[in-house]
């Protein structure tokens, strides 16, 4: 894993997330989350030498706890380190002891990472994505 650098996403990322996730080439929505994400300063990218290759969000109003929003690390890098690095970076961001995130039942490698990390599954939520369920995660006491 190259050098990197976590830092929070400013309005001059947006074009550049917007360009390196591959589901906001085909969703506006997806656009409209990342600029107001970054416009409300819960965006953190991921920086290396050749720029940006991942950004996470990150809320505080689950239930009056903080929620990982998502976590994407550019295709080429995906187990590389820098999507546990990011997430452990994001649990220092929480307002909340208990952690919250959630994940499709269809992303294995995910899950193996947050059940690694001391993530404990917390429910599942139909009706999503068709098809694919989320599942919920907690992981307690992030803020001992």
């Amino acid at each position: 894993m190259a050098q990197h650098l976590i830092r929070q996403a400013v309005p001059d990322d947006i074009s550049t997330l917007s360009d390196l996730d591959q589901i906001a080439h085909d969703s506006s929505d997806r656009r409209d989350f990342i600029q107001g994400a970054v416009k409300s300063s819960r965006a953190w990218v991921v920086e290396i030498s050749d720029g940006i290759i991942g950004y996470g969000v990150i809320s505080h109003g689950f239930f009056g706890r903080s929620f990982i929003d998502l976590i994407y690390i550019a295709e080429t890098l995906r187990s590389s380190g820098y999507g546990p690095k990011l997430l452990a970076f994001l649990e220092g961001q929480s307002h909340s002891n208990d952690l919250f995130t959630s994940t499709n039942k269809s992303n294995s490698h995910m899950q193996h990472i947050l059940e690694k990390l001391g993530y404990e599954r917390s429910g599942i939520i139909h009706n999503l994505d068709p098809g694919d369920p989320e599942i919920v995660y907690v992981k307690r006491s992030v803020r001992a």
